[in-house]
Protein backbone atom coordinates (compact mmCIF):
# COMPACT_ATOMS: atom_id res chain seq x y z
CA UNK A 1 0.00 0.00 0.00
CA UNK A 2 1.17 3.50 -0.67
CA UNK A 3 0.56 5.61 2.38
CA UNK A 4 2.15 9.02 2.74
CA UNK A 5 1.28 12.17 4.65
CA UNK A 6 2.66 15.15 2.80
CA UNK A 7 2.67 18.89 3.01
CA UNK A 8 1.42 20.88 0.03
CA UNK A 9 3.58 20.06 -3.02
CA UNK A 10 3.57 22.12 -6.20
CA UNK A 11 2.96 20.26 -9.47
CA UNK A 12 5.53 20.87 -12.17
CA UNK A 13 3.94 21.53 -15.56
CA UNK A 14 6.46 21.60 -18.39
CA UNK A 15 5.82 22.99 -21.84
CA UNK A 16 5.43 20.67 -24.82
CA UNK A 17 8.91 21.61 -25.98
CA UNK A 18 10.40 20.36 -22.73
CA UNK A 19 9.26 16.81 -23.43
CA UNK A 20 10.65 15.51 -26.69
CA UNK A 21 8.88 12.64 -28.38
CA UNK A 22 11.91 10.43 -27.80
CA UNK A 23 12.03 11.04 -24.04
CA UNK A 24 11.60 7.71 -22.23
CA UNK A 25 8.30 7.36 -20.38
CA UNK A 26 8.37 7.08 -16.59
CA UNK A 27 8.14 3.52 -15.34
CA UNK A 28 7.92 4.11 -11.58
CA UNK A 29 6.31 6.53 -9.13
CA UNK A 30 7.39 6.92 -5.51
CA UNK A 31 7.54 9.33 -2.62
CA UNK A 32 10.86 11.15 -2.52
CA UNK A 33 12.03 13.79 -0.06
CA UNK A 34 8.50 14.54 1.11
CA UNK A 35 6.83 14.73 -2.34
CA UNK A 36 5.68 12.22 -4.99
CA UNK A 37 7.55 11.90 -8.28
CA UNK A 38 7.57 9.78 -11.39
CA UNK A 39 10.91 8.34 -12.52
CA UNK A 40 12.33 7.13 -15.81
CA UNK A 41 14.22 3.86 -16.14
CA UNK A 42 17.55 5.64 -15.68
CA UNK A 43 16.43 6.97 -12.29
CA UNK A 44 15.90 10.58 -13.34
CA UNK A 45 12.75 12.31 -12.11
CA UNK A 46 10.12 13.21 -14.70
CA UNK A 47 7.18 14.85 -12.86
CA UNK A 48 6.31 16.08 -9.39
CA UNK A 49 2.78 15.47 -8.11
CA UNK A 50 0.48 17.06 -5.53
CA UNK A 51 0.26 15.61 -2.05
CA UNK A 52 -1.47 12.22 -2.04
CA UNK A 53 -1.80 8.95 -0.15
CA UNK A 54 -2.26 6.62 -3.15
CA UNK A 55 -0.82 6.56 -6.66
CA UNK A 56 -0.97 4.24 -9.68
CA UNK A 57 1.04 4.57 -12.90
CA UNK A 58 0.54 3.54 -16.53
CA UNK A 59 2.80 4.52 -19.41
CA UNK A 60 1.50 8.06 -19.90
CA UNK A 61 -0.84 8.63 -16.96
CA UNK A 62 -0.54 8.69 -13.19
CA UNK A 63 -3.71 8.54 -11.09
CA UNK A 64 -3.75 9.75 -7.49
CA UNK A 65 -6.22 10.12 -4.63
CA UNK A 66 -6.82 13.85 -4.26
CA UNK A 67 -10.03 14.28 -2.25
CA UNK A 68 -10.36 16.31 0.94
CA UNK A 69 -13.05 16.87 3.53
CA UNK A 70 -14.78 13.53 2.92
CA UNK A 71 -15.10 14.07 -0.85
CA UNK A 72 -13.15 11.42 -2.74
CA UNK A 73 -11.64 12.62 -6.03
CA UNK A 74 -9.19 10.91 -8.37
CA UNK A 75 -6.75 13.27 -10.07
CA UNK A 76 -5.34 11.94 -13.36
CA UNK A 77 -2.16 13.60 -14.63
CA UNK A 78 0.41 13.25 -17.37
CA UNK A 79 3.14 10.96 -16.06
CA UNK A 80 5.86 12.88 -17.94
CA UNK A 81 4.97 16.44 -16.96
CA UNK A 82 2.56 16.29 -14.03
CA UNK A 83 0.02 18.34 -16.00
CA UNK A 84 -3.59 17.74 -14.93
CA UNK A 85 -5.73 15.83 -17.45
CA UNK A 86 -9.07 15.20 -15.74
CA UNK A 87 -10.70 14.30 -12.42
CA UNK A 88 -13.03 11.48 -11.39
CA UNK A 89 -15.36 12.57 -8.60
CA UNK A 90 -16.78 10.19 -5.98
CA UNK A 91 -14.02 7.63 -6.46
CA UNK A 92 -10.75 6.55 -4.83
CA UNK A 93 -8.00 3.89 -4.96
CA UNK A 94 -7.44 4.11 -8.75
CA UNK A 95 -5.61 1.58 -10.90
CA UNK A 96 -4.10 3.03 -14.09
CA UNK A 97 -4.89 0.40 -16.73
CA UNK A 98 -3.71 -0.08 -20.33
CA UNK A 99 -5.28 1.88 -23.20
CA UNK A 100 -5.99 4.98 -21.12
CA UNK A 101 -8.47 3.33 -18.75
CA UNK A 102 -8.71 4.00 -15.01
CA UNK A 103 -10.34 1.50 -12.63
CA UNK A 104 -11.43 2.69 -9.19
CA UNK A 105 -13.51 2.05 -6.11
CA UNK A 106 -16.63 4.13 -5.34
CA UNK A 107 -16.14 7.14 -3.10
CA UNK A 108 -16.61 6.55 0.60
CA UNK A 109 -19.28 9.27 0.73
CA UNK A 110 -21.79 6.72 -0.68
CA UNK A 111 -22.83 9.01 -3.56
CA UNK A 112 -21.71 6.65 -6.33
CA UNK A 113 -22.59 3.44 -4.47
CA UNK A 114 -24.39 3.46 -1.09
CA UNK A 115 -23.23 -0.15 -0.53
CA UNK A 116 -19.54 0.74 -1.04
CA UNK A 117 -19.18 -2.65 -2.70
CA UNK A 118 -18.55 -2.10 -6.40
CA UNK A 119 -15.75 -1.69 -8.94
CA UNK A 120 -15.82 1.00 -11.65
CA UNK A 121 -13.88 1.98 -14.76
CA UNK A 122 -13.39 5.18 -16.73
CA UNK A 123 -12.85 4.39 -20.39
CA UNK A 124 -10.41 6.31 -22.56
CA UNK A 125 -13.30 8.23 -24.15
CA UNK A 126 -14.45 9.51 -20.76
CA UNK A 127 -17.43 7.21 -20.21
CA UNK A 128 -17.70 5.67 -16.74
CA UNK A 129 -19.08 2.15 -16.28
CA UNK A 130 -19.75 -0.07 -13.30
CA UNK A 131 -17.79 -3.31 -13.70
CA UNK A 132 -19.03 -5.22 -10.70
CA UNK A 133 -21.60 -4.86 -7.93
CA UNK A 134 -21.70 -7.10 -4.87
CA UNK A 135 -24.23 -7.31 -2.09
CA UNK A 136 -22.74 -4.94 0.49
CA UNK A 137 -23.92 -5.36 4.07
CA UNK A 138 -21.01 -6.13 6.39
CA UNK A 139 -18.76 -6.73 3.38
CA UNK A 140 -16.85 -4.29 1.18
CA UNK A 141 -14.06 -4.48 -1.38
CA UNK A 142 -10.68 -5.26 0.17
CA UNK A 143 -8.48 -5.44 -2.94
CA UNK A 144 -8.72 -5.70 -6.72
CA UNK A 145 -6.45 -6.75 -9.57
CA UNK A 146 -6.58 -6.94 -13.39
CA UNK A 147 -4.91 -9.04 -16.05
CA UNK A 148 -2.57 -7.47 -18.58
CA UNK A 149 -5.31 -6.42 -21.02
CA UNK A 150 -7.80 -5.37 -18.31
CA UNK A 151 -10.35 -7.87 -19.67
CA UNK A 152 -10.58 -9.76 -16.38
CA UNK A 153 -10.64 -8.46 -12.81
CA UNK A 154 -10.53 -10.27 -9.48
CA UNK A 155 -11.58 -8.79 -6.17
CA UNK A 156 -11.42 -9.77 -2.53
CA UNK A 157 -14.66 -8.91 -0.81
CA UNK A 158 -15.44 -9.20 2.88
CA UNK A 159 -14.76 -7.82 6.34
CA UNK A 160 -11.25 -7.55 7.78
CA UNK A 161 -12.20 -5.30 10.71
CA UNK A 162 -14.14 -7.43 13.19
CA UNK A 163 -15.69 -10.46 11.44
CA UNK A 164 -12.59 -11.44 9.44
CA UNK A 165 -14.27 -13.27 6.58
CA UNK A 166 -13.50 -12.77 2.91
CA UNK A 167 -13.78 -14.44 -0.48
CA UNK A 168 -12.63 -13.98 -4.06
CA UNK A 169 -14.71 -13.05 -7.12
CA UNK A 170 -13.92 -12.87 -10.86
CA UNK A 171 -15.39 -10.41 -13.35
CA UNK A 172 -14.97 -11.00 -17.10
CA UNK A 173 -15.66 -7.83 -19.10
CA UNK A 174 -15.98 -9.71 -22.39
CA UNK A 175 -18.69 -12.11 -21.19
CA UNK A 176 -20.14 -9.66 -18.62
CA UNK A 177 -20.16 -12.48 -16.08
CA UNK A 178 -19.28 -12.37 -12.40
CA UNK A 179 -18.21 -15.65 -10.78
CA UNK A 180 -17.49 -16.48 -7.16
CA UNK A 181 -14.15 -18.28 -6.97
CA UNK A 182 -14.05 -19.15 -3.24
CA UNK A 183 -16.64 -19.75 -0.53
CA UNK A 184 -14.42 -20.64 2.43
CA UNK A 185 -14.49 -17.10 3.96
CA UNK A 186 -10.68 -17.34 4.34
CA UNK A 187 -9.42 -16.21 0.92
CA UNK A 188 -8.15 -12.77 -0.06
CA UNK A 189 -5.46 -10.79 -1.96
CA UNK A 190 -6.25 -12.33 -5.40
CA UNK A 191 -4.09 -11.41 -8.40
CA UNK A 192 -4.37 -12.39 -12.04
CA UNK A 193 -1.52 -13.59 -14.18
CA UNK A 194 -0.93 -11.24 -17.09
CA UNK A 195 -2.61 -13.60 -19.58
CA UNK A 196 -5.70 -13.86 -17.36
CA UNK A 197 -5.48 -17.65 -17.14
CA UNK A 198 -4.41 -18.13 -13.52
CA UNK A 199 -5.36 -16.52 -10.21
CA UNK A 200 -3.07 -16.57 -7.18
CA UNK A 201 -4.53 -15.75 -3.77
CA UNK A 202 -3.87 -15.99 -0.06
CA UNK A 203 -5.80 -18.61 1.92
CA UNK A 204 -5.75 -18.19 5.69
CA UNK A 205 -6.06 -21.30 7.82
CA UNK A 206 -5.01 -20.34 11.33
CA UNK A 207 -4.75 -17.44 13.76
CA UNK A 208 -1.43 -17.38 15.58
CA UNK A 209 -1.05 -16.46 19.25
CA UNK A 210 0.09 -12.91 18.44
CA UNK A 211 -2.67 -12.25 15.88
CA UNK A 212 -0.75 -12.98 12.67
CA UNK A 213 -2.71 -15.28 10.36
CA UNK A 214 -1.10 -18.39 8.91
CA UNK A 215 -1.49 -18.05 5.14
CA UNK A 216 -0.94 -20.32 2.14
CA UNK A 217 -0.63 -19.24 -1.49
CA UNK A 218 -3.09 -21.03 -3.78
CA UNK A 219 -3.02 -21.14 -7.59
CA UNK A 220 -6.33 -21.49 -9.46
CA UNK A 221 -6.40 -22.28 -13.19
CA UNK A 222 -9.60 -20.64 -14.44
CA UNK A 223 -10.21 -22.88 -17.47
CA UNK A 224 -10.13 -26.14 -15.50
CA UNK A 225 -11.00 -24.95 -12.00
CA UNK A 226 -7.96 -26.85 -10.68
CA UNK A 227 -6.43 -25.50 -7.46
CA UNK A 228 -2.98 -26.13 -6.12
CA UNK A 229 -1.36 -25.02 -2.89
CA UNK A 230 1.90 -23.45 -4.02
CA UNK A 231 3.33 -22.58 -0.61
CA UNK A 232 2.05 -23.75 2.76
CA UNK A 233 2.07 -21.26 5.62
CA UNK A 234 2.06 -21.82 9.38
CA UNK A 235 2.46 -19.91 12.64
CA UNK A 236 6.20 -20.06 12.06
CA UNK A 237 6.13 -18.93 8.42
CA UNK A 238 3.33 -17.25 6.47
CA UNK A 239 2.88 -15.90 2.93
CA UNK A 240 0.34 -13.08 2.49
CA UNK A 241 -0.31 -10.98 -0.64
CA UNK A 242 1.21 -12.69 -3.71
CA UNK A 243 1.80 -10.97 -7.07
CA UNK A 244 2.98 -12.35 -10.43
CA UNK A 245 6.44 -11.29 -11.58
CA UNK A 246 6.40 -13.56 -14.66
CA UNK A 247 4.09 -16.37 -15.82
CA UNK A 248 6.35 -18.74 -13.93
CA UNK A 249 7.14 -16.80 -10.75
CA UNK A 250 5.36 -15.02 -7.92
CA UNK A 251 6.61 -12.49 -5.37
CA UNK A 252 5.04 -12.51 -1.92
CA UNK A 253 5.54 -11.13 1.53
CA UNK A 254 7.02 -13.74 3.85
CA UNK A 255 6.56 -13.56 7.60
CA UNK A 256 8.97 -15.55 9.77
CA UNK A 257 9.18 -15.91 13.52
CA UNK A 258 12.66 -14.83 14.54
CA UNK A 259 13.62 -14.80 18.24
CA UNK A 260 9.96 -14.80 19.27
CA UNK A 261 8.94 -11.92 16.97
CA UNK A 262 7.75 -11.64 13.38
CA UNK A 263 10.13 -10.42 10.67
CA UNK A 264 8.89 -9.72 7.14
CA UNK A 265 10.68 -9.72 3.81
CA UNK A 266 9.92 -10.70 0.21
CA UNK A 267 10.37 -14.04 -1.47
CA UNK A 268 10.24 -15.10 -5.14
CA UNK A 269 8.47 -18.43 -5.67
CA UNK A 270 8.68 -20.59 -8.80
CA UNK A 271 5.12 -21.61 -9.69
CA UNK A 272 6.19 -24.95 -11.23
CA UNK A 273 8.25 -26.17 -8.29
CA UNK A 274 7.45 -24.00 -5.27
CA UNK A 275 11.16 -23.23 -4.85
CA UNK A 276 11.56 -20.02 -2.83
CA UNK A 277 14.31 -17.44 -3.19
CA UNK A 278 14.64 -14.61 -0.69
CA UNK A 279 14.79 -11.11 -2.18
CA UNK A 280 17.94 -9.52 -0.70
CA UNK A 281 17.52 -6.28 1.28
CA UNK A 282 13.71 -6.50 1.11
CA UNK A 283 11.45 -5.54 4.01
CA UNK A 284 7.82 -5.65 5.04
CA UNK A 285 7.33 -2.24 3.42
CA UNK A 286 5.68 -1.47 0.10
CA UNK A 287 6.50 -3.59 -2.92
CA UNK A 288 5.35 -3.34 -6.53
CA UNK A 289 5.50 -5.91 -9.33
CA UNK A 290 5.11 -5.23 -13.06
CA UNK A 291 4.76 -8.33 -15.19
CA UNK A 292 4.87 -6.24 -18.38
CA UNK A 293 8.29 -4.87 -17.34
CA UNK A 294 9.36 -8.01 -15.45
CA UNK A 295 10.50 -5.78 -12.62
CA UNK A 296 10.09 -5.75 -8.85
CA UNK A 297 10.45 -2.57 -6.79
CA UNK A 298 10.49 -2.52 -3.00
CA UNK A 299 11.26 -0.45 0.07
CA UNK A 300 14.86 -1.34 0.85
CA UNK A 301 16.35 -2.26 4.21
CA UNK A 302 18.24 0.80 5.38
CA UNK A 303 16.11 3.16 3.28
CA UNK A 304 15.43 3.92 -0.34
CA UNK A 305 13.77 1.97 -3.14
CA UNK A 306 15.48 -0.84 -5.03
CA UNK A 307 14.35 -2.08 -8.45
CA UNK A 308 15.39 -5.58 -9.53
CA UNK A 309 14.75 -7.70 -12.62
CA UNK A 310 13.11 -11.14 -12.73
CA UNK A 311 16.44 -12.74 -11.75
CA UNK A 312 16.66 -10.39 -8.73
CA UNK A 313 19.61 -8.50 -10.21
CA UNK A 314 19.60 -4.84 -9.19
CA UNK A 315 18.52 -2.49 -11.97
CA UNK A 316 18.84 0.69 -9.91
CA UNK A 317 18.42 2.20 -6.45
CA UNK A 318 16.61 5.43 -5.54
CA UNK A 319 18.29 6.19 -2.20
CA UNK A 320 15.74 8.71 -0.83
CA UNK A 321 12.50 7.24 -2.22
CA UNK A 322 9.79 5.08 -0.62
CA UNK A 323 6.41 3.56 -1.46
CA UNK A 324 7.18 2.48 -5.05
CA UNK A 325 4.63 1.61 -7.71
CA UNK A 326 5.69 0.40 -11.15
CA UNK A 327 3.88 1.08 -14.40
CA UNK A 328 2.01 -2.14 -15.12
CA UNK A 329 1.24 -2.99 -11.49
CA UNK A 330 -2.50 -3.57 -11.92
CA UNK A 331 -3.37 -4.04 -8.23
CA UNK A 332 -4.73 -1.97 -5.38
Amino acid sequence: MRCLTLGIAAAIALTAGDVAAATPLPNLAAADSGIVKTFRADGTAAATLPATSWWSLSDTRVAIDAGTGGNDVIDVRDSRTGAARYAIVNGFRPIALPAGQIAFWPGRNSVRDPLLDSLWIRLADGRIRKLLQLAGGDDTLLSSSFDGTARRAVVANGNDVDIFRYDVWLRDRKTARTKRLTADHRSRWPVLRSDGAVVAYTREHGICADGVRASDIVLLTLKTGKRRTLTKGSCARTYPQPAFLTNGSIVSYRGRRVAGAWAFDLVRIATATGVRTAVPRSTGGTFSVSQSQRLLAFDRAGGGVEIVDRDLHTARVLPTASGPTLAGDLRN
